[in-house]
């Protein structure tokens, strides 16, 4: 029965890949039928979803999650799918008026809560913080988060000690490895009425929640899971303590070197509302093009490039030049459910005119 199951799901990717999404429909139904699976029911409500079938679809999601709650021994990646889809729907069932960008942040928890009202009690003993098991808030802010917490992944530790390979202390790759359980949030949350669509707001509250949170729970680092940037705790410390554009741009946006097209690129400036960009090796050298990078999106922020259009000039103090931009649609994390899905597009650096 498990073989029928698959080679169904095997027929609904081959129809979805030729666009033929009732087929896809068909065959999925028929596998779960056969053998139910959290994947056919994600699926098969991503392709009831595409066809404006969002109850149907939310009630794939729902099937989904009740075989997820039923081993323990699932993946917390299977609920990161399971929790995307939902957020996704029931926004385009119900649109926020809030920032359009999900913000998702995972704190590491050093120390086993086996009670987790335990957490609660520590972060609710922070001035600036207020919990009820399910949500968190910044008592200053105008967010509300939704929060979870997941016990330890070895694959998650792996993923996020390959992720700070070279530019983290040893003891935090050891903290990391050893890592009792994780700490979800994200943020805004669906059901808060936001008082703004200022998503670099959203982001520095985050930052300044994210200030305490650790400190109450004696986290060595956050995931920004837009960019897949590692911070340690003293950097989420200084970024609260001196928010300007830069900091808030460094701490959400990963710079990566890309040999392979011989160029640098940033990820993660959809977390602040700005297109990510790309800079060819061969316009500026790779030594300087990091730091021109941070410079132009502290420039996006100061000067509110989200509005700009397709094309714009960007002056570099660090190099002297002034530069043509185009914009395009993000080509390296191609699906909207991905977390560094940039929908802003990318900017790339064209040209110098002088």
């Amino acid at each position: 029965m498990l073989e029928a199951a698959k080679e169904r799901l095997e027929e609904a990717r081959s129809a979805l890949a030729r666009g033929d999404t009732q087929q896809a429909i068909t065959e999925l139904s028929a596998a779960i039928e056969i053998e139910p699976s959290i994947d056919a029911y994600l699926i098969r409500a991503e392709a009831k979803f595409s066809t404006g079938e969002v109850d149907e679809a939310l009630a794939d999601v729902d099937k989904a999650e009740e075989i997820y709650d039923l081993d323990p021994k699932n993946l917390s990646i299977l609920w990161e799918r399971i929790d995307d889809a939902r957020a996704r729907y029931k926004l385009a069932q119900n649109p926020d008026p809030g920032p359009p960008i999900r913000q998702r942040i995972s704190v590491i928890l050093p120390i086993q809560l086996y009670d987790p009202a335990d957490i609660f009690i520590r972060i609710n003993k922070r001035s600036e913080l207020s919990s009820d098991g399910k949500t968190l808030l910044r008592k200053h802010g105008t967010v509300i988060y939704d929060m979870e917490i997941l016990d330890r992944n070895p694959l998650w530790a792996e993923s996020i000690i390959e992720l700070t390979r070279g530019t983290r202390a040893n003891f935090h790759a050891e903290y990391i490895a050893n890592h009792a359980q994780f700490f979800h949030l994200q943020a805004p949350n669906l059901e808060f009425a936001q008082t703004t669509r200022n998503q670099y707001d959203v982001a520095a509250q985050l930052l300044h929640t994210l200030d305490p949170l650790m400190r109450a729970v004696n986290a060595p680092v956050a995931l920004m899971r837009n960019s897949n940037q590692v911070n340690a705790c003293e950097e989420i410390f200084n970024c609260a303590a001196e928010e300007t554009p830069a900091n808030v741009c460094a701490a959400y946006c990963r710079i990566y070197n890309d040999d392979a097209h011989a160029s640098v690129f940033s990820v993660g400036m959809h977390a602040l509302g700005y297109p990510d960009a790309e800079i060819p090796h061969e316009l500026i050298p790779i030594e300087t093009a990091e730091d021109v990078m941070y410079e132009f999106h502290e420039y996006q922020v100061n000067n509110l490039t989200w509005n700009a259009g397709a094309s714009i000039s960007f002056g570099s103090n660090i190099t002297n030049q002034i530069y043509t931009l185009n914009r395009y649609e993000c080509g390296r994390f191609e699906t909207p459910a991905e977390a560094r899905f940039n929908q802003n597009g990318l900017w790339l650096f064209e040209n110098v005119i002088s």
